[in-house]
């Protein structure tokens, strides 16, 4: 058998590049519920990445971007949205996504207030 040894800086290095994926993975987990799930409609996506519902239905015909059916409709997570303008598979102003995102979850905490269980 055996032994390898390394050096300190080498241990040390290893040892920063493991912390900062740790750091990755922990943040990735811990995006709240309500922003992880947001759904939005195809005239809410379409507006949201300033492009037609017929380009958006397009893009999803050529598996483009990614979408979902829920209740015989097509619906777009936030996430993925962002994703796709990251990855500049559409051109949108990433400052608009975020404060869509801003603006829907103050409306829909509005809307949640003001429910009557």
């Amino acid at each position: 058998m055996e032994i390898i040894t390394m050096d300190n800086e080498v241990v040390k290095t290893m040892m920063e590049k493991i912390d900062r994926i740790a750091d990755y993975v922990f943040k990735k987990d811990n995006v709240p519920k309500e922003e992880a799930e947001i759904l939005l409609t195809s005239e809410e996506a379409a507006d949201l990445l300033k492009i037609s519902t017929r380009t958006l239905q397009r893009m999803r015909k050529d598996k483009t971007i990614p979408y979902m059916m829920v209740r015989s409709k097509c619906r777009y997570r936030l996430t993925d949205l962002e994703e796709c303008v990251r990855r500049k598979i559409v051109h949108c102003n990433p400052k608009t996504l975020e404060e869509f995102k801003h603006n829907y979850l103050m409306t829909r905490k509005e809307a949640d207030d003001g429910r009557d269980w």
